[in-house]
């Protein structure tokens, strides 16, 4: 099969693997439920859309020795993945479908002392079947008899492949086929490139594609 590239891009993240983002914090639906935290942490980092009482309220610093004052504008606490009320503004702007930005709390470790600022869960909901892997020379296999992909290397400007059908519809998703990635509309890149919120993303280009067929 013949593709051949348009003139539109969207954007891939890496944040989902960058273990700089990834914060000590216990959060209180896994202190009361474990099983149930991790099922709606496994099923949020697919891409599936869950209803708000699933995601947590609190978030408490996990030990004493953990001395951080502040957290970026995004960050992995707890499971689950955490925004700024800037990044929240930023994304409200925008069709999100079903994906959610819930209230949470952050304590430091006495469970008593806030950090400052609001914060929300960033609670990915929507999906889009666009991945073309045979377009897409930095991916790997992530489960051998499945058809399910990742990023190979960080280094991956205009290395992955989306037919066109990824121009409509949610400008934050994830793919069907793809994990440890999310994936941003051309324009919702720009606005938080504007109000300087893409760096912890570390955002990278990728083709549209469409089928000479």
């Amino acid at each position: 099969m013949s593709y051949r590239t348009l003139d539109a891009r969207v954007w891939a993240t890496n944040c989902l693997t960058d273990a700089e983002l990834i914060y000590a914090f216990d959060s209180d639906n896994y202190l009361e439920d474990e099983d149930t935290a991790f099922d709606a942490m496994k099923r949020a980092n697919r891409g599936e859309a869950l209803p708000a009482e699933r995601f947590p309220k609190e978030m408490y610093v996990a030990g004493r020795y953990y001395k951080f004052k502040k957290v970026p504008d995004i960050f992995k606490g707890g499971g689950f993945w955490v925004v700024s009320a800037r990044f929240a503004e930023v994304l409200r702007r925008f069709e999100l479908g079903q994906t959610g930005l819930h209230p949470v709390k952050l304590f430091h470790h006495d469970r008593k002392t806030p950090f400052e600022g609001e914060y929300f869960v960033l609670a990915f909901g929507e999906t889009k079947d666009t991945f073309v892997p045979e377009e897409s020379p930095k991916i790997r296999n992530i489960f051998m008899s499945k058809d399910i992909w990742g990023p190979r290397s960080s280094d991956n400007d205009n290395s992955l492949a989306l037919s066109r059908g990824v121009l409509q519809g949610v400008d934050l998703w994830m793919e069907k086929k793809m994990r440890h990635v999310f994936f941003l509309s051309d324009r919702l890149h720009q606005a938080l490139n504007e109000a300087g919120l893409t760096k912890p993303l570390k955002p990278y280009r990728c083709r549209v594609v469409s089928n000479l067929h």
